[in-house]
């Protein structure tokens, strides 16, 4: 078992930030404070793709199972893993989800794999953006009853009826679900009937609000069913992906969405992918088991990847052995995406947080009370023309201090203490992926 290897990660090299004249001397972080998981903060191009870089390198030597979340599709990024993977004789562990080239994508049905019907329920929600419990509770419910309904003619009427995004999306409407009641009724079994009470109760909601919310249902689940999305997540049947980690072998999963090309979409996607992690995750913890291999999960631009639920993956995903990495511009940007309660949340379980150059204030002085205090002193000079040195604490870090740093300079906060450092130079990959040249179609 990999656990059982006193492990760590190289984040780079500096001093503590009580002692910033000492020596200069590497840190790493040990992989059992991992599974606290890991929040990095910082500006664009200050240097968090190439620490996204550096540690997946390490992980991929190390033997673990590894996710990428990459919404912008670094090219740079996705050769290095390529390199690492096959210089590790990991080359078939390989698997690209790209909905920009989905000739080059793999597959996957998030749907394929489930212990209860509450979980595929989930991954369908995810990808609806909503802050409003209330909306989100009547969207669960919603697809709740037609994912009974489809479970439940699978069972009973026909073995060969996929259940995934597509499916769903042909039964999500007021006329849809009757036609679903129709079906079931046809069926005598005392489950169905119960099916069939739900979908009655949500037919009978006030009209407007059931069409907003079946509005915004439909709307994900068409974006995900047709075109690139529908190829390659909508119409899948099968998840090779979670079916490896099911049987305890070692997966390398790179998700491009593609999010400057797809916008919405690739974040709907995003979410939904996370959520079926997290469902395995779910899955191995209920049982009391670990995760062996260790699995990596590595989500960048995450204010985009949010959705409610996904604080439960920061609460007890470490518990099952998985390992959690988030990197994004500010504090900000989770706050606008799952509101300031559920941002607090995500934060308190970051056991180690690295804080790179930001331009947010607020997210600069989180960073300086967050800091602790250190003595300073200060001399001056007395009326009878003495000099005395006065004593007082100031804020470790200043907010100016975050505000202004260079390139790869980072403070790291975490178990076994506090760093400034700088990252590690990441050496370009030898081998360099390349994609076809997208031509553009005129109209």
């Amino acid at each position: 078992m990999l656990w059982s290897r006193k492990r760590s990660t190289l984040i780079g090299h500096g001093v503590p930030i009580h002692d910033l004249k000492g020596a200069i001397r590497r840190i790493d972080l040990p992989d059992r404070d991992r599974i606290g998981h890991i929040g990095c903060f910082g500006t664009t191009r200050i240097g968090k793709s190439k620490l996204i870089e550096n540690m997946v390198a390490q992980d991929i030597a190390k033997g673990y199972s590894v996710v990428i979340v990459d919404p912008k599709g670094d090219l740079e990024l996705f050769s290095k893993i390529v390199q690492i993977a096959h210089d590790n004789d990991r080359g078939n562990e390989l698997c690209l989800i790209n909905p920009i080239y989905p000739e080059f994508s793999a597959t996957i049905n998030p749907l394929a794999y489930y212990f209860s019907p509450e979980e595929i329920v989930n991954h369908v929600v995810a990808g609806v953006q909503a802050k409003d419990a209330y909306f989100h509770n009547v969207a669960y419910e919603t697809t709740l009853m037609i994912v009974l309904s489809l479970l439940a003619l699978k069972a009973k009427v026909d073995p060969e009826l996929p259940i995934n995004f597509a499916e769903i999306s042909r039964r999500c409407g007021a006329e849809e679900i009757e036609a679903l009641m129709s079906a079931l009724t046809k069926i005598e079994d005392p489950s169905t009937r119960e099916i069939v009470h739900i979908a009655n109760k949500i037919l009978q909601a006030k009209e407007e609000f059931f069409g907003k919310v079946t509005s915004s249902l439909r709307t994900v689940l068409t974006a995900l069913s047709i075109g690139n999305m529908g190829r390659i997540i909508g119409k899948a049947r099968s998840n090779r992906f979670v079916k490896s980690l099911e049987n305890g072998k070692r997966v390398i999963l790179v998700v491009q969405t593609g999010s400057m090309l797809s916008g919405k979409v690739s974040d709907m996607m995003a979410r939904i992918l996370i959520s079926m992690i997290q469902s395995f995750i779910g899955r191995r913890f209920a049982s009391g088991q670990k995760i062996d291999p260790p699995l990596s999960i590595y989500i960048d631009e995450f204010s985009n990847a949010c959705y409610m639920g996904i604080e439960d993956l920061f609460n007890k995903a470490g518990g099952a052995g998985a390992m959690v990495s988030v990197f994004t511009q500010s504090l900000a940007d989770i706050t606008a995406a799952i509101g300031d309660q559920m941002a607090r949340k995500i934060l308190d379980n970051l056991n180690t947080k690295i804080f790179m150059r930001v331009n947010d204030p607020l997210t600069a002085r989180y960073v300086s009370d967050s800091s602790g205090t250190r003595k300073k002193y200060d001399p001056f000079l007395q009326l009878g023309g003495g000099i005395t040195m006065r004593c007082s604490e100031e804020a470790a870090v200043r907010p100016e201090d975050v505000l202004n740093l260079n390139r790869r300079i980072f403070f790291l906060f975490g178990i076994n203490g506090r760093y400034k450092g700088k990252t590690e130079l990441v050496k370009p990959s030898r081998l360099k992926v390349e994609y076809p040249d997208i031509i553009s179609k005129a109209v």
